[in-house]
């Protein structure tokens, strides 16, 4: 061997035992985190507009997959009626039923006044403490998250919570400033917005990791708009799902790289994961004239409209129980129930405010009530997908992570409520319950 070889050689050696020298100093100084089990934080998704089907091994299977593995997940599971965005989400943050949380959709029709509230914004409309507000209110030191793909969530619902991460659509639309914590913009940048101003999936999801590496919080939620705007665009699975499908399988590698994430933290086996929705989403295949119909049998009324649900104002209420009976011979009214039977279960809708009218009304599948207002026309269709009563009560529900007993398993023979949810966290964590939460522990799962 020549002598200039011998010497490159003995150079390569000595790199070599540099290297391994500095990897023992490096591990032995910082060894790689390791994770024991122990619950660190909880993170709570809305997959908005998450039909069953949706977390299904053809649809999401990587995460179908890894729920399998490590947790358990239900056929399915209700949302509050009347199966919309705000009160969906106010259900799943409070625990309470419509009949305590005073929400009954998106908005609200003001009888006195005769005023629609289209959306409701103001917290003071919500009866019911969040988890959230729960949680400030008994131990402050426990840390909390809002990151919301929608914009009209966090005006209502991340009151008390110690980040927030909103579309700038929230500031332009109701006038109050959400920036983003500091420290984030130059990570994350703006968020990007478009299709009523709600933020894209991935953006959540980058929000959501840096959040974990930066602060760390104990609650963290998470709503997920996008599968809501491409089912509004496209409808749910049926003819119009090219769309929905691709989002899907898009949402399916996001939890992939939050997983892979976490697991580089060390922190993936001390996450608890829910996965759940606010509502689910159908094709719309006819639009329905209700108050119109109403009227022309002589019966004055206003219906507040919530997608496929209604809630009837009666000018004279002497007339309830003929508008009943007239409703009940529609064709295409599934549900119809008068005050006296709104609080029974599973409607369990307001019946101590004035906010539900003499009658609620729900359609059959893939119909939506008919916007009207005063003085004006008939408003067209303007949407492919579209929510709202009882046949879109049914949503996505799975659990995984510490505590979950039960795992391996799809669950066929019970049906939880998105108001399970709460009462099931704080009986994992410790923490204080809601005031107003009126559902269960989902022991079937963690005991």
């Amino acid at each position: 061997m020549k002598k200039n070889e011998r010497i490159v050689l003995f150079i390569i050696a000595i790199l070599i035992g540099f290297g391994f020298t500095i990897n023992f100093i490096a591990t032995s100084l910082f060894p790689p985190q390791e994770e024991d089990g122990t619950l660190h934080r909880v993170i709570l998704f809305s997959i908005d507009a998450g039909n069953p089907e949706y977390l299904s091994e053809e649809m999401m299977p990587k995460l179908f997959s890894e729920i399998m593995e490590r947790g358990s997940k239900y056929k399915y599971a209700l949302t509050s009626l009347a199966a919309e965005t705000q009160h969906g989400h106010t259900s799943m943050l409070t625990g309470a039923y419509t009949n305590n949380s005073g929400m009954i959709g998106n908005g609200l029709y003001l009888n006195d006044t005769g005023e629609t509230i289209a959306v409701v914004l103001d917290p003071s409309y919500r009866l019911a403490e969040t988890l959230i507000e729960a949680i400030e209110r008994t131990t402050p030191s426990n840390k909390t998250a809002f990151i919301s793909g929608k914009w009209r969530l966090p005006p209502l619902l991340s009151n008390a919570s110690d980040y927030i991460f909103a579309s700038p659509g929230t500031e332009m639309i109701t006038g109050d400033p959400y920036p983003l914590p500091d420290g984030y913009l130059e990570k994350l940048g703006t968020p990007v917005t478009y299709a009523d101003g709600d933020i894209v999936d991935t953006w959540c999801m980058r929000a959501l990791i840096e959040l974990i590496k930066q602060d760390d919080p104990d609650f963290i939620f998470v709503n997920l708009a996008w599968t809501d705007v491409q089912g509004h665009y496209s409808g749910g699975i049926g003819d119009y799902s090219g769309m929905i499908k691709r989002h899907l399988r898009e949402l399916d590698n996001l939890f992939m790289h939050l997983f892979t994430e976490l697991k580089a933290m060390g922190e993936y086996e001390n996450t608890l994961f829910v996965f759940t929705a606010d509502h689910g989403m159908e094709t719309v295949e006819n639009v329905v004239d209700i108050e119109g119909y109403l009227i022309g049998k002589g019966i004055q009324n206003h219906v507040h409209v919530e997608g496929g649900s209604g809630f009837i104002f009666l000018e004279n209420l002497a007339e309830t129980s003929s508008a009943v009976d007239l409703l009940l011979q529609h064709p295409d009214v599934a549900v119809v129930l008068n005050r006296s039977e709104m609080n029974q279960y599973p409607y369990c809708l307001n019946t101590t405010e004035n906010r539900t009218g003499q009658i609620y009304i729900s359609l059959r599948e893939h119909m939506v009530l008919s916007l009207r207002f005063p003085g004006l026309p008939e408003l067209p269709l303007s949407q492919i997908g579209s929510h709202g009563g009882v046949a879109l009560q049914d949503v996505i529900m799975a659990w995984m992570g510490p505590n979950i007993t039960r795992t391996g398993t799809e669950i066929t023979t019970i049906v939880p409520h998105v108001v399970d949810i709460v009462p099931t966290i704080c009986n994992i964590t410790g923490w204080a319950l809601p005031a107003d939460s009126q559902g269960r522990v989902l022991s079937e799962i963690v005991e």
